[in-house]
């Protein structure tokens, strides 16, 4: 029986790992330097803005992981040794696999702008961004604005949370009409006048050059 590990408990490695156990008993291990369990990502927005808690977003029962005998372990991944096939983690301990399926996901695009790692400076994919979203934007008195650099999906569901906090909100994007790539062009404009229309400071066509750091070595603008 071949131990299968998968690093990432995101929809690809939970949905790798559900269809490997239908069709074999082999051992199967998550590696999550995440949340304990599985969670529906898409949901995140709902649960800063109020509509749910975080417990809310798992699409699985507790019982499901130890009835399907799925194994999660907690931990994150520093060194993959191919020649011994063992996984080293930064906690110390290690773990050995036969197969390994690498699905960790997305991260946040940066382009090298001066400034791009300082405190505040942050992406919407993890649960750790939304608890971070909690700390530096909780309210309108501690985040005084907030600005989102790129009109993606990600982008736009920001813009209406951190509205939704009554945070104002100067939005980044760099075409000349909002998702004119997708959109016709009339449709783009309603988009536009839309976002407008909700106090977001929408700006197109522009470009960030570089993030400049506060007395306290913070994100200011």
């Amino acid at each position: 029986m071949n131990h299968i590990v998968i690093i990432g408990n995101g929809i690809s490695g939970v949905t790798a790992a559900r269809h490997i156990r239908k069709f074999s008993k082999h051992k199967i291990t998550i590696v999550s330097a995440e949340a304990n369990y599985f969670f529906s990502r898409t949901a995140l927005m709902y649960v800063y803005m109020g509509h749910m808690k975080f417990e809310h977003t798992q699409p699985y029962e507790n019982w499901f992981w130890e009835k399907n005998k799925i194994n999660l372990k907690q931990g994150f991944v520093k060194q993959i040794d191919t020649n011994s096939k063992t996984l080293n983690f930064t906690e110390g301990d290690k773990l050995q696999y036969d197969k390994l399926i690498i699905a960790t996901g997305s991260k946040p695009n940066k382009f090298g702008w001066p400034g791009q790692d300082l405190e505040g400076v942050q992406g919407l994919y993890h649960k750790q961004d939304l608890d971070n979203l909690d700390v530096y934007a909780p309210n309108n008195k501690v985040c005084k604005r907030a600005v989102i650099v790129g009109g993606g999906l990600i982008g736009i569901e920001l813009a209406e949370m951190l509205a939704s906090r009554k945070i104002p909100v100067t939005f980044l994007v760099r075409e000349d009409s909002f998702w004119n790539g997708v959109l016709p062009k009339g449709e783009s404009a309603m988009i536009n006048r839309h976002i407008k229309n909700h106090h977001i400071d929408l700006r197109l066509s522009s470009n960030l050059k570089e993030i400049i750091p506060d007395e306290q070595g913070k994100a200011n603008l």
